[in-house]
């Protein structure tokens, strides 16, 4: 038992152990910039000029530092070189007791190449040790660190490689030959694609491990038999498997078009003439992997720097590190007609299953060649996790997904109502003071629209002033007074439902004085309140009063509307004060028919004056109006006149 759990044990991390080719690559990449890059510091040859002439031929180079020259003639060959800074200062010294402008005419030249090469020496120091970091961490990432950083930082040491021989050029003078391009440029210009590739690594991996799932379970024949799949693509949609039932053995691959299958065999063979099967592993491949990259790039850059001929260890190291990354194994299967080779490779495939099969796949075809059924329950168990795994991480990704649309819209939506907030803080209107009435006071009527008529106000206020200055005598009975105000109350209700439409609302004129606010209280509270009318109208002026004076009736409140609750209401101005009586007639008698009667008690309900004749009062306005604030433009001696005509 001990044994069998230790093997399984085994098995198990060999199946789950993971290949990352693509970081392979970027570090293979990484490496091979970072060596050229350092090479083309040092290389002699940035751009080289060949001049002939007659038996003499003349090659110059030029590097980042130095400028060397070769003369040949007959034969004989010497060459010099000298840095680009000494050659500057012995220009600067041989011009003695010229000026600055003549010496950077004569000498300029020189002046501009030694600054060009310094700071792209500078710049190409730096990119080398970016790229020295970005194979440290290139390192981290093969064994299971993130990727994106060293991939950026790879790449980041590729693009300053290619910044550097910008700057290098846009430096250099112009020359008056056309030079070519040396060792060292060209040693630059392969560094930096190198190291751009790199940064790259991770779309090269993708393209290495195929396009991802679209479905939960991969493609099966479906043609009844045991099926053993050996190869399982990165999408699902294709497989290599083997079928075997009682009677054959296939090797089918299988295609997912559309919703169907597509099978086509390779190989079919009857069972009893199955005798053999044979699986070698190209493991040596991946135990040579480093030797097969480093000649890669050993040869590359001895073609460019030595001879061509290094082209061809190039081919063939970078064929075998191809295959490396491609880990392929071979099969054969042997019946009475011979043996039956084929390869599988894990490039575009689905790693984990495929492992597992390369692993099972011994077992399995050795118990069908002692004549058992092929044993598929672990790879099924397998493809059936993998399957699980799928739906959860695709679940998971809709989830996330649905919460981050959820998310989004409740920002855009807290982003509207913060723009709406203003907009109807804006819009909002402003309280008059009316509207601020103190605790003691007690609502009162609302003030209704009146028409802007002088003619109308002016009447109004006389009215107004005559009904409030008149002491008026008891009615006869209450009894009458309570029977007649439901009458006028159903008749309001019946008028104000028979108005629909709404009238034009007018401006509403009112104004706040100080009288206001020094009334007592005891007199506010003897105020008729009124409800707001449903819809304001327009009232005609009242008729002219007659030589006697009739008291007014005092009209009773109208029903509430059914409309919903009216805003604020601001108070009626209050009573005036007592007028007092002109000298002489500070017992001036009731008017006929009408004997004094004492003030009604505090709280008494309003009373009504009985009606003249016993004749019906006319219908009342469905509206009050409030009467404008009472204003005391008149003297003591109009006063005394306007009663004295009154009493007449």
């Amino acid at each position: 038992m001990g044994e069998d759990e230790i093997s399984a044990t085994n098995t198990a991390s060999a199946v789950t152990m993971e290949r990352n080719p693509g970081s392979q690559i970027a570090l293979a990449l990484t490496v091979f910039a970072l060596v050229l890059a350092s090479n083309s510091i040092i290389n002699d040859s940035w751009l080289t000029n060949s001049i002939e002439s007659g038996d003499q031929a003349i090659k110059s180079d030029l590097s980042l530092g130095e400028f060397s020259a070769e003369v040949c003639s007959e034969g004989l060959c010497e060459s010099d070189s000298e840095s680009l800074e000494k050659i500057y200062d012995d220009c600067i010294d041989s011009q003695k007791g010229a000026s600055s402008s003549q010496k950077e005419e004569v000498c300029g030249t020189y002046g501009d190449w030694y600054n060009a090469g310094y700071v792209a020496t500078i710049m190409l120091i730096i990119s080398g040790v970016i790229l020295f970091a970005a194979t440290i961490l290139q390192v981290r990432s093969m064994i299971g660190h993130n990727p994106r950083i060293s991939n950026f930082v790879s790449g980041s040491g590729g693009v300053f490689i290619a910044l550097s021989i910008l700057v290098w050029s846009l430096l250099l003078p112009e020359p008056e030959s056309d030079p070519e391009w040396g060792q060292g440029l060209w040693l630059a210009i392969i560094a930096s694609i190198c190291g751009i590739v790199a940064g790259m690594s991770g779309t090269l991996q993708s393209w290495i491990e195929g396009p991802p799932r679209m479905r939960a379970h991969g493609v099966r024949s479906g043609s009844g038999m045991n099926e053993f799949v050996l190869k399982e693509s990165s999408c699902g949609n294709h497989t290599l498997s083997i079928l075997v039932d009682s009677d054959l053995i296939r090797v089918a691959k299988t295609d997912r078009i559309g919703a169907s299958a597509s099978t086509k065999d390779i190989l079919a063979t009857r069972r009893d003439s199955y005798t053999g099967f044979s699986h070698q592993r190209m493991d040596w491949l991946d135990d040579f992997k480093g030797v097969w990259w480093v000649v890669a790039g050993a040869s590359l850059i001895s073609s460019s720097m030595i001879s061509i001929l290094f082209l061809i260890p190039f081919i063939l190291a970078s064929t075998l590190a191809l295959f490396q990354l491609m880990d392929p194994e071979r099969f054969v299967i042997s019946t009475n007609s011979g043996n039956h080779p084929f390869y599988i490779n894990r490039w575009r495939s689905n790693r984990e299953l495929t492992n597992l099969a390369m692993d099972l796949v011994d077992d399995a075809m050795i118990s069908v060649l002692r004549g058992e059924e092929l044993e598929t329950e672990s790879l099924d168990s397998r493809a059936d996790l993998i399957a699980e795994r799928f739906s959860a991480n695709r679940e998971a990704e809709q989830i996330a997904a649905a919460a981050a649309a959820a998310e989004k819209e409740a920002f855009v939506q807290a982003a509207q109502i913060e723009q709406e907030a203003p907009a109807e803080t804006e819009e909002a209107p402003t309280p008059s003071p009316e509207e601020h009435t103190s605790a003691t006071e007690k609502p009162a009527v609302k003030p209704t629209p009146v028409v802007e008529e002088d003619t109308e106000v002016a009447n109004e206020k006389d009215t107004t002033t005559l009904a409030d200055e008149v002491e008026w005598p008891e009615p006869e009975s209450v009894g009458n007074q309570q029977n007649e105000e439901p009458e006028i109350d159903a008749s309001k209700e019946e008028e104000d439902e028979q108005k629909e439409e709404p009238a034009p609302q007018v401006e509403e004129k009112t104004e706040v004085t100080e009288a206001t606010e020094k009334e007592p209280q005891e007199e506010e509270s003897q105020v008729v309140e009124a409800p707001v009318a449903v819809n304001p109208v327009t009232i005609p002026p009242p008729p002219p009063l007659p030589a006697s004076m009739p008291p007014p009736a005092i009209m009773p409140p109208p029903p509430l509307p059914a409309s919903p609750p009216p805003p604020a209401i601001m108070p009626p101005p209050p009573l005036p004060a007592a007028m007092p009586a002109p000298p002489g007639m500070s017992s001036m008698p009731p008017p006929p028919g009408m004997p004094g009667m004492p003030p009604p008690p505090a709280g008494a309900p309003p009373i009504m004056p009985p009606a003249i004749g016993n004749q019906p009062l006319p219908t009342p306005p469905p509206v009050l109006v409030q009467a404008a604030p009472r204003e005391d433009n008149l003297s003591e001696d109009e006063k005394d006149d306007l009663l004295g005509e009154l009493s007449s």
